[in-house]
């Protein structure tokens, strides 16, 4: 966000918008039985690895982070109707840790701040909240706070919180569109490692260096996949050696602005890729366009995913991978080892955010069909919903050699599909913001396409 005062009356607006949509779920959650006077909001313990004396890397509780950037562990909001929020925020006297650097922020003109050394001093500032629920990992802090068991994340007034959280105000959008700004100097600082052939763990060390984020604070750990690595979705192994043969190449990685995410994905191909995969690379480009632009207030999410899988039905057999009509591949369900995962989901304070599948504010679900289950969003679009749109083409043996013995084994061009196997697969993925008018890419401005090998000028 450009400027302090832009950003103060950003997050004034913000904290107001919240102060609303909270008020409203403590009378939704009373309404469902789960009366409260309050919510204390918790940040969040440190939590320590199996039988050692070292954390677990910290991240803020999400409900907690809405309201305040504030970093570290153990930090106290205490919500109630027509109060400014009171935040006692923990700064440990400690010469054994550093207390986490905190952001250049205006939130302590908004939002009543107190500083005290622990979380006892945290508890005792907020004064007697007995009457509150309590949002936070640590539900022995809600005993020493004198809460029952059932205020802690009580589920009629979590699903309303969850589902506030899908419309992001300006504010958040303007964070992720910052996150999205950051992660585009590391998606520029891959492509350039791409180019001359790096390791995954080069490549992986130059998107941090280029962002200035300690992996910790990165939103998610970064997938730098080489070749044949590129069809393991979640692939962390960041291999030390130059790749072999080093033809197509994938980059999935984000970065975060005041705790919220972006999530951006780039397939790249070098001299030598197999001409089918580039064409291929092409195609997906042009599809993962064409359903961003086809965003809008009130979509179906799912029917999207059903667009995403036609269209990736098309490019299977156009370039003969599959040698059926589309109709013919969908009807028996060909495409899904091509594109196991789904279209996208809700960005925000996480990754995967909350409230994908939910379609009512006192948290009704709408699962995905049995046939799309790996779907995380199913909810309606409406604007001020961030979603990520990642259509995908894979080359998995996993799923694919089974089919080589089916009754569909012939639907298949097993010889191409072994040439191309080396390539690994293809991910195209950005961060779009659904608007009153339709859409707006939040990452493409930063992350140009595979094609689009200019970096310059895109981003600072």
């Amino acid at each position: 966000m450009n400027g302090a005062a832009p950003q103060r009356e950003a997050y004034r607006d913000h904290i107001a918008t919240l102060q609303r949509g909270t008020e409203e779920a403590l009378v939704g959650a009373a309404e469902s039985g789960a009366s409260f006077e309050g919510i204390v909001f918790h940040a969040g313990r440190a939590r320590f690895f199996h039988a050692d004396d070292q954390t677990i890397p910290f991240r803020t509780v999400a409900h907690f982070g809405r309201f305040s950037p504030v970093r570290g562990p153990d930090h106290l909001l205490l919500f109630r109707p027509g109060q400014a929020p009171r935040l006692a925020r923990v700064t440990p006297r400690d010469y054994w840790f550093d207390p986490p650097e905190q952001p250049s922020h205006p939130y302590e003109e908004v939002l009543d701040v107190c500083e005290v050394p622990d979380l006892a001093g945290a508890m005792r500032l907020l004064g007697d909240t007995r009457d509150c629920a309590y949002v936070g990992n640590a539900p022995p802090v809600a005993d020493a706070l004198g809460l029952s068991s059932s205020a802690v994340e009580p589920p009629a007034l979590i699903a309303r919180l969850d589902w506030e959280r899908g419309f992001k105000t300006p504010y958040e959008v303007e964070c992720i569109r910052e996150a999205a700004r950051v992660a585009g100097r590391g998606h520029r600082a891959v492509r350039r490692a791409v180019s001359s052939g790096a390791s995954e763990r080069d490549i992986h060390a130059a998107y941090l260096a280029a962002t200035g984020q300690l992996e910790s604070e990165t939103p998610y750990a970064g997938i730098v996949a080489w070749d044949e690595r590129a069809a393991v979705l979640h692939y962390t192994g960041r291999r030390a050696t130059r790749p072999d043969p080093g033809a197509s190449f994938l980059i999935d990685a984000g970065a975060t602005a005041l705790g919220y995410a972006s999530d951006i994905t780039r397939s790249l191909v070098r001299e030598g890729a197999h001409e089918v995969f580039v064409e291929a690379l092409r195609r997906m480009e042009a599809l993962q366009r064409r359903l961003v632009e086809a965003v809008a207030p009130g979509d179906d999410f799912v029917e999207l995913h059903r667009s995403a899988l036609r269209g990736v039905a098309s490019i299977a057999c156009e370039l003969g991978l599959l040698r059926v009509s589309v109709d013919a591949a969908l009807e028996a369900d060909l495409v899904h080892p091509f594109l196991p995962h789904g279209l996208g989901h809700h960005l925000g304070l996480q990754v995967h955010d909350v409230g994908g599948q939910q379609i009512e504010p006192d948290g009704t679900q709408r699962p995905p069909p049995p046939e799309l289950g790996a779907l995380r969003t199913t909810r309606a679009l409406a604007p001020g919903h961030v979603v990520t749109i990642e259509p995908g083409l894979y080359l998995i043996p996993m799923l694919l050699d089974p089919l080589r013995s089916g009754p569909h084994r012939a639907a298949f061009d097993w010889h191409l599909i072994d040439g191309l196997a080396s390539c690994g697969g293809i991910r195209v993925e950005d961060d779009v913001l659904v608007t009153e008018e339709g859409r707006e890419d939040l990452s493409r401005p930063f992350v140009p396409g595979a094609f689009d090998l200019d970096m310059a000028g895109t981003g600072s």
